[in-house]
């Protein structure tokens, strides 16, 4: 279960997988949400799978952050340019991936607005009110950290994509869930 010098380990595959899936999963059902009016319970229906899926993301994204911890890494392939770079977004997309359901959670707490998780949990709003500070959190979230992960994404696929189309390394591969490495 431990990374090795050519492959993270099947859980770090697995999470890695599971919560970009996730991440994916969470942007379509927000935008899911605005095909239907604010009286349709579809609309709801959305959003609380958003929310859950972004509980669902800050739990695993913290777990996984642990595991990298404890478990190490594989070898990083790159010129001297390139390993600082891979580490950088690799460390702002932990960031985000905390940082987009924290946020979240604080702009509906902010709000006044309840939560609800996997139509199962309803989280209240813990603190007082306040549109204001509602309104710079939803910005962070809904702008500031979304586009920082949309650029963030670009540059990690690319990379991915740079090393095993055009360096030929074993980058790509060790974190794909099939497949051989090198």
């Amino acid at each position: 279960m431990s990374n090795n010098a050519n492959s993270w380990s099947s859980a770090l595959k697995t999470l890695h997988w599971v919560i970009a899936f996730f991440i994916l999963f969470a942007w379509g059902s927000v935008e899911l949400h605005e095909f239907y009016e604010k009286s349709d319970p579809m609309r709801g229906w959305w959003m609380v799978m958003h929310y859950s899926l972004g509980f669902s993301i800050l739990l695993l994204g913290l777990f996984r952050l642990y595991w990298r911890a404890t478990h190490g890494r594989p070898k990083l392939y790159g010129s001297r340019f390139q390993k600082p770079v891979s580490l950088l977004v690799e460390s702002l997309m932990y960031i985000i991936m905390i940082g987009m359901p924290v946020t979240g959670l604080l702009m509906r707490q902010f709000a006044g607005r309840d939560i609800t998780l996997f139509w199962l949990i309803d989280v209240p709003a813990f603190v007082t009110k306040n549109i204001d500070i509602a309104k710079q959190i939803a910005f962070i979230h809904k702008e500031f950290l979304w586009n920082a992960l949309l650029v963030l994404l670009v540059l990690h696929i690319g990379g991915a994509l740079w090393h095993h189309l055009i360096t030929k390394d074993n980058t790509l591969r060790q974190m794909l869930p099939f497949g051989k490495t090198k």
